[in-house]
């Protein structure tokens, strides 16, 4: 009884909450855009009197005061200006009280009951994955997996399954985790086992540790899986064995079924190790392609003397040119200097290692050039954690330059995903901070062009970009 007298009560507040601006005495009101706007001017007041003080500098004062104009401008779209009437209505006042109480009761009399017990956090946790799961979402698949392989630790099967999962959504060390605990479980299955050391290989960055190798080596005692047969000439080749390499790639593909999906791969890197070698590679690959014997260099290269010099004149003016360095190393690569391809990918890297997305581009181009089974050395990875804590502690050139490299990350990874309005605005502002004028109003047209008929991103991309460059 007291539970539905408070249900009651809390009912009948509710209605009268409601109901009450009905009951007031008619009045004239003032909608809420102009109290907002004196919030931005206030703004604007002391972002000046900080500008006079010396506070902040005069870059940044008109920073500042474009964007809070940028949100003063939006909040007055979004209002309706003037005023409006209030006015009392009883009789309506009553109406709205009585249909939110007789909605709530009747609601309640159909669908709820006191005596129900409460589902447990992890039954609504559970329930909200399965749903998300159901409506595509990848990491809620994956959680739901998580929770099933703490629930059964012993399912071979969940954890083939996370393993395979985490592999999709490129965390190859969690990845590596899964597959070790399915190894452990599948007592020795070849296609277990070695799937554990293909993902310890990948998340080595590629190359083949001893304890993957030993793995490979305990399959192919069993039995002739292609994937421990290439992994292990890939240990070869990365060992500088590149002649032992070659003939193992060129064995596995002569058993390899017609179709097999390994076999472009095998190919590509037989073309490779010809190239490095400097043999002919119908000897190891009898149906070898025009396309693939010009690759591993059988036939007169072309002159790219040239180009190479153009390349390396234009980087050396202007390092912050991604694709240069890759058709400087691609040039390298294809005349047979196979040391200076690679070590143009490490001095683009170097200007590049505050950017991610080009530092995969470099990856990418090493793997296709057959340069990732070469030894760089140390200092060619991206920056860990120590290293980008310590950038503070840079001179001044060195954060210029680690500034340059992530600007023209930015403006490389819109080159491929060129629908990010909040991209461009921060390349066009970005260049305009580094007095690199002509590249914003480059960036700024080229943004137009891409949302070219979308009046509310134009809209945007003018408030936040286009008054920068004075554009209109």
């Amino acid at each position: 009884m007291i539970f539905w007298a408070v249900a009651t009560l809390l009912v009948i507040l509710c209605g009268f909450w409601i109901a009450h601006p009905f009951l007031r005495r008619g009045a004239m009101e003032m909608e809420a855009a102009d109290s907002t706007i004196s919030i931005y001017r206030d703004q604007l007041d002391e972002v000046e009197r900080d500008r006079e003080a010396g506070l902040i500098s005069p870059v940044e004062c008109d920073a500042a005061r474009q964007e809070i104009e940028r949100r003063a401008l939006a909040a007055a779209r979004r209002m309706d200006q003037g005023f409006f009437m209030s006015h009392r209505s009883v009789p309506a006042a009553l109406s709205i009280s009585a249909m939110v109480i007789l909605a709530a009761l009747g609601s309640y009399l159909a669908l709820g009951t006191p005596e129900a017990p409460n589902q447990p956090f992890a039954a609504r946790r559970s329930e909200m994955l399965t749903q998300q799961a159901a409506a595509g979402s990848i990491a809620s698949s994956i959680q739901l997996l998580v929770d099933a392989a703490e629930q059964t630790p012993e399912d071979l099967d969940t954890w083939w399954l996370l393993a395979k999962s985490y592999t999709a959504v490129g965390d190859l060390g969690a990845a590596a985790e899964a597959y070790g605990r399915a190894a452990e479980l599948s007592e020795n299955d070849p296609e277990v086992l070695s799937s554990y050391a293909e993902a310890m290989t990948k998340a080595n960055g590629n190359k083949v540790p001893p304890a993957a190798r030993i793995i490979f080596e305990q399959v192919l005692a069993t039995t002739p899986e292609p994937r421990a047969r290439y992994y292990l000439a890939l240990a070869k080749a990365q060992a500088q064995n590149f002649q032992g390499a070659l003939e193992d790639w060129g064995m596995l593909l002569a058993d390899s079924p017609e179709g097999a999906g390994w076999i472009p791969m095998v190919r590509r890197d037989m073309v490779n190790m010809a190239r490095f070698l400097k043999q002919d590679l119908r000897t190891y690959l009898p149906d070898a392609t025009p396309a693939e014997i010009a690759a591993s260099g059988d036939t007169a290269p072309v002159d790219s003397t040239t180009r190479i010099a153009e390349l390396e004149a234009g980087l050396a003016a202007d390092p912050a040119d991604y694709k240069a360095w890759i058709e400087l190393a691609t040039l390298r690569s294809g005349a047979g200097d196979s040391d200076g391809a690679l070590a143009a990918l490490d001095e683009g890297r170097n200007h590049f290692r505050a950017a991610p997305f080009v530092l995969q581009k470099f990856e990418e181009t090493a793997r296709a050039l057959g340069l990732d089974m070469l030894d760089r050395g140390p200092g060619v990875s991206g920056p860990d954690a120590e290293q980008v804590a310590a950038i503070s502690q840079l001179s001044r050139d060195e954060q210029d330059e680690m500034i340059d490299g992530m600007v023209a990350g930015l403006a490389a990874k819109l080159e491929e995903n060129p629908d990010n309005l909040d991209g461009w605005i921060m390349l066009v502002r970005s260049y305009v901070n580094l007095g690199q004028t002509e590249k914003a109003r480059e960036a700024y047209q080229n943004a137009r062009k891409q949302f070219s008929g979308r009046r509310a991103a134009l809209d945007a991309l003018n408030s936040g970009a286009g008054n920068v460059l004075g554009a209109n």
